[in-house]
């Protein structure tokens, strides 16, 4: 046992302690966490204030309505990126963009000048480019007339050169609305009765949870928490699977395999290699884990993910990379190249890909016949059943997720034994790679 935690050491030295790994697996999600905590600063923007005269060139009729909508909250409403502060939870990013828009429109001070239709509107262009004017907008009478066989329905925009996206397509919504409010009112109608009748109610669901409290229900996250505990699981074990894998291959070519050999017996290589490179899974796991849980608190959706779906994220990882790992070591051993290795995991890699494939259909019936068979195939059974247990549709008989865990590590228990075997003959093999019939010769040797 000692000199298989030797090499466990020495694998996971060789592997985890490189600056590679280190700026990959460790200070990439750092990264990431940082810039996800500083977004909401990040995401404040410099535009310059609208200050000035607006040109109007329509009837006077349009006049109040430009003016209502031009007011600070009405301008606010119509600004780029305005979400409603009813479904904003404080501190997250959206809140930072809703306080930066509410900042953007306080700066605003613009008044409404009427010119006469018959103007010269060249004149009034130079009045914009000089920046006498904020904009010059003109609304052709038939404009007010929407219903009339002779009526259009566009405006004109003039704006300065240098004017900021932002308050320019904030103008747009402004004009677009006051001319709504004035064919309403032609119509003979209140707009804001109107706005009331056709506006549709908002959903206010709550998630009731065991204990009986209640928690606020987001469909998005609910549907994508699955996907995003099977990824983490996919990315923690394939990962240091292929690092295994490759440097499995490269002691073999190198022929350090034969100075490890003269030291330790077969299995205890292989044994320290698979739990050297489960330090480097379990690091990742950690890692990318704690970033999604970061993400998730920042989003104040914590409370989306119940304890016993970390539980079972632990039982279903530790299931998968042991299956994992005992594939690339046995691979790994039989071949001299990476190259060869493809065409002996392909085949295993083709049956792996059917959870990220199939995953909506899965968490969208998780009870259903497509999931519960996948659930019982190995090495399927830790990415399929996670995906299971953490859905949001309808709970996972107990029976089955305590049936699929024996089921998972007994398999897992066979295919670390048939590994061994594959193992302990192909280290030393060369020549010619063997095909997946020749592996399961090997394990049928004594």
């Amino acid at each position: 046992m000692l000199k298989m935690l030797l090499v466990a050491w020495r694998e996971f030295k060789h592997t985890a302690l490189t600056r590679a790994f280190i700026i990959g697996a460790v200070l990439t999600p750092v990264a990431i966490a940082a810039v996800m905590f500083l977004m909401p600063r990040l995401l404040k923007t410099t535009i310059p204030p609208v200050r000035g005269p607006l040109i109007l060139v329509a009837d006077g009729s349009l006049v109040p309505a430009v003016e209502f909508h031009l007011q600070p909250d009405q301008v606010q409403s119509h600004a780029p990126g305005f979400i409603d502060l009813e479904n904003v939870h404080p501190g997250t990013p959206e809140a930072a963009k809703l306080a930066d828009v509410r900042r953007q429109v306080s700066q605003w001070d613009v008044n409404v000048e009427v010119a006469d239709p018959g103007a010269d509107v060249d004149a009034l262009k130079n009045q914009v480019r000089k920046g006498d004017a904020v904009a010059l907008v003109i609304v052709p009478p038939t404009t007010l007339q929407f219903g009339v066989p002779t009526a259009t329905n566009t405006f004109e925009l003039y704006i300065q050169g240098g004017a900021a996206p932002n308050n320019t397509e904030t103008l747009q919504n402004v004009i677009e609305a006051a001319i709504v409010r004035e064919r309403v009112r032609l119509a003979g109608m209140n707009e804001d009765t109107a706005r009331a009748l056709v506006r549709r109610p908002d959903s206010d669901t709550k998630r009731l949870t065991v204990g009986g409290g209640e928690g606020s229900e987001s469909t998005e996250f609910r549907m994508f928490i699955p996907m995003g505990f099977m990824m983490l699981l996919w990315i923690a074990t394939f990962t240091s699977g292929n690092y295994l894998l490759t440097s499995t291959i490269e002691e073999k070519s190198n022929k350090v395999m034969e100075v490890l050999l003269s030291a330790v017996s077969p299995f205890q290589l292989m044994g320290g290699k698979i739990l050297g490179q489960a330090g480097v899974s379990f690091l990742m796991l950690a890692m990318y884990g704690g970033l999604g849980i970061a993400a998730m608190m920042a989003a104040a959706k914590f409370d989306l993910i119940p304890w016993i779906h970390l539980v079972y994220l632990m039982l279903y990882f530790i299931m998968a990379y042991f299956m994992i790992a005992s594939i690339m070591a046995g691979v790994g051993s039989a071949v001299s190249e990476v190259r060869e290795a493809q065409s002996l995991i392909t085949p295993a890699m083709l049956l792996l890909m059917i959870p990220l494939l199939l995953w909506f259909p899965i968490i969208n019936d998780p009870n259903g016949l497509l999931a519960t068979i996948t659930s019982f195939i190995p090495p399927l059974i830790p990415f399929v059943m996670i995906l299971r247990v953490t859905a949001a549709t309808e709970p996972v008989p107990i029976w089955q997720i305590i049936a699929t865990i024996v089921a998972g590590y007994c398999w897992m228990l066979v295919m670390i034994w048939m590994c061994a075997k594959i193992f302990r003959v192909g280290v030393l093999m060369t020549g010619k790679p063997p095909t997946p019939i020749e592996l399961l010769r090997w394990v049928r040797y004594r």
